[in-house]
């Protein structure tokens, strides 16, 4: 909320006329009516549990509440975040560019070290996708992570910084940072973020066990993915999950399913998604690998659902 500069009381006065309430009714039992007045002259500031309170009586989100503040406009850092959480749906070369010349445009203003640690991510993006540079890319991730290792807990920003940086690590070490990542996201459950950041990981990682040929450990985080894209309608993912699992199975063997590939084209035939179906027919078992010979930005327009 840093770009905000209208006052909190006369927004929430506007929104109250606007929904019918009264002050007695907003102020509710948890305030005396005549603090809430002051609160809506501007007179002192409500506490987080009042404040709380009252968007509750409202009806309104935190979140809703300051996009109103700022004139229904993110703020410098909130679109940072957001467009950063695009990436894990959309990875386009001209999304990360776009990402990195607000971030350099914020940390010249002001010390920001999530900014800093997205920032860091992006080139990461940036040279897989530009100069298909593993090991270059690798450089930019390791400082992020030099920050994400120390700190005790992750929640959703941090979460989202250590799925976009998952190839620095050997498959078996982004298996272990994933299972405590997923452990997270659980008590997340209801926040819809945090279902399609539990798919964006289980995507990462699948990639990284299918590239060291480690198909059967595959296979179990591929199930997890296809039963959390089918249940959340995610379309596109679960396609993907269908076209990884019916390659993992062929390479260790296993004829209990099959047709999951065709199964797959259907869905990208039902959805429009052309450039998709080429690329499960040209190369399956590389199929959206960011760190294949396929430059990502050739199809991103069709991966956002």
């Amino acid at each position: 909320m840093s770009d905000i500069n209208v006052p909190i009381g006369s927004t929430l006065k506007k929104i109250r006329e606007n929904k019918g309430y009264t002050q007695k009714e907003i102020s509710d039992h948890t305030m005396a009516r005549s603090t809430y007045t002051k609160f809506e002259n501007d007179d002192i500031t409500p506490t987080l549990s009042k404040y709380l309170s009252i968007l509750d009586h409202m009806d309104m989100s935190h979140e809703e509440f300051s996009y109103l503040l700022n004139d229904f406009e993110l703020g410098q850092k909130e679109t940072i975040l957001y467009l950063f959480k695009q990436l894990d749906k959309n990875p386009t070369l001209e999304l990360v560019y776009e990402i990195i010349e607000k971030g350099e445009t914020l940390v010249q203003e002001r010390y920001d070290q999530l900014t800093l640690d997205i920032l860091n991510a992006c080139r990461g993006y940036a040279v897989l996708l530009e100069e298909q540079d593993l090991a270059k890319a690798k450089d930019y991730a390791q400082k992020v992570w030099s920050r994400m290792e120390t700190l005790d807990k992750w929640y959703l920003a941090e979460l989202h910084i250590i799925n976009s940086i998952l190839y620095l690590f050997d498959s078996d070490t982004a298996a272990l940072l994933t299972e405590r990542a997923l452990e997270t996201l659980a008590q997340y459950q209801h926040l819809e973020e945090a279902r399609n950041l539990k798919i964006s990981f289980l995507l990462h990682l699948t990639n990284l066990l299918m590239m060291d040929q480690k198909y059967e450990q595959s296979l179990f985080y591929i199930k997890q993915m296809e039963a959390e894209s089918a249940r959340i309608d995610y379309a596109v993912m679960l396609a993907t999950a269908l076209v990884r699992k019916e390659v993992c199975m062929k390479k260790i063997g296993d004829t209990s399913e099959s047709g999951l590939i065709d199964r797959a084209i259907r869905i990208f035939d039902s959805l429009n998604k052309q450039k998709l179906k080429e690329l499960v027919i040209k190369d399956p078992e590389n199929f959206l690998n960011l760190y294949s010979k396929y430059p990502v930005d050739q199809i991103n327009d069709e991966i956002l659902t």
